[in-house]
């Protein structure tokens, strides 16, 4: 059996070694979402009562959307630090702050940290901890970073999200006559189960969320950035394979389309949140 691919770094260096399917996604989370406001300006302005940051790290901080939330709803005078394992979204990020001097990116994992203890403000990790083999350990290196008054936020998701989207992926690729096997890295964080791994008790919002698609062709791009390769063994993920992945499942969903006019995906999102007292200080 194949090692679960969210833990895999191939896979993951796969996943985001272009920005091709990121983008991908997160196009489609600004079109089609269900979120009257997406988290991360939900998660930011209620950090924002109660802590206001002089100095953010941003680890896994992929193209930079909670920046563009922080130069948004914080302002220009807050330093801002990020960290990502992948060196196509550090390039992409060193692009998008240019011309801000309080801004800067560099290539790191957030399981080694090369920062200071109690050095910021807000240390944030969103959408990335179903990725690291030690949930735990990065988590207790990250809340080490907070200053006295400072906050721990990680956005992450809901569990058994876009079920809609696995059900017919599982269908497609046993059509197709090839090995299964249901991942389950992406439920390993989750708001759901996520708040065990903190070092310290910690709270939570969630916000319902979705995606409702108005055709197979936004559908289906959705798809292939990167949700097609789950639960196929390594040897099998070939550019040809994706091909016959995306007809299949056009043929699959089409029937769905013409009798609802769309598709939703169910999900839902939010954040833990803690805040760091003088007596939780680190050793």
């Amino acid at each position: 059996m194949d090692t679960d691919q969210f833990l895999d770094p191939k896979f993951v260096h796969d996943s985001y070694k272009t920005r091709d399917g990121l983008a991908t996604r997160i196009l489609s989370h600004e079109r089609y979402s269900l979120q009257t406001e997406n988290v991360f300006d939900i998660m930011t302005r209620h950090a924002l009562t109660l802590s206001v940051p002089r100095k953010i790290l941003d680890i896994g901080a992929g193209t930079g959307a909670w920046y563009q939330r922080i130069r948004q709803l914080v302002g220009r005078h807050c330093l801002y630090e990020a960290v990502d394992q992948s060196p196509a979204m550090v390039k992409q990020l060193e692009n998008r702050l240019q011309g801000d001097p309080k801004a800067s990116v560099r290539h790191g994992r957030a399981e080694a940290p090369d920062e200071s203890p109690e050095s910021f403000d807000w240390v944030g990790l969103h959408f990335m901890l179903y990725h690291v083999s030690d949930i735990s350990d990065v988590l207790s290196k990250a809340w080490a970073l907070v200053r006295p008054g400072g906050l721990l936020l990680t956005g992450t998701n809901g569990s058994n999200s876009y079920r809609e989207m696995r059900v017919y992926h599982e269908q497609v690729v046993r059509t197709l006559g090839i090995p299964y096997e249901p991942p389950s890295g992406i439920d390993r964080f989750s708001l759901a189960n996520g708040a065990q791994f903190f070092p310290v008790p910690v709270h939570i919002v969630e916000e319902p969320a979705g995606l409702l698609f108005p055709g197979v062709g936004p559908y289906l791009s959705y798809y292939g950035s990167g949700f097609c390769w789950q639960g196929i063994p390594a040897r099998y993920r070939q550019s040809a394979l994706k091909e016959q992945l995306l007809r299949t499942m056009e043929n699959v969903v089409r029937p769905h389309f013409h009798q609802y006019g769309h598709l939703k995906l169910s999900n839902s999102s939010g954040y833990f949140w803690a805040r760091k007292t003088q007596s939780e200080r680190s050793d």
